[in-house]
């Protein structure tokens, strides 16, 4: 397990924590998605933002998760790292 992963673990163990995460789950897996994109294609923020025509800071916002990048953001970022953006909905489980 990463020191990322075990920090997540005892973390999400607090309630308040885990409540918080939990407000922004959505934002903090589309920005999973699109940093580990980036990586399977072998870029750093640097070159997608010269691909973008950007700069390497508003890839880093991009990829920060505290905000949802717009639909045309994704897709200038999947064009610059060589990829296409799937939009997919998944229904929740029952409870």
């Amino acid at each position: 397990m990463t020191k990322l992963a075990v920090l997540k673990k005892q973390w999400m163990q607090n309630s308040e924590v885990r409540e918080a995460y939990d407000t922004h789950a959505y934002e903090f897996e589309i920005a999973r998605s699109l940093i580990e994109a980036r990586t399977e294609a072998g870029f750093t923020q640097a070159e997608v933002a010269k691909r973008m025509g950007t700069t390497q800071s508003v890839v880093a916002r991009i990829e920060g998760g505290a905000q949802l990048p717009s639909m045309k953001s994704v897709i200038r970022y999947a064009t610059a790292i060589g990829a296409h953006p799937v939009l997919q909905l998944m229904r929740d489980k029952p409870q």
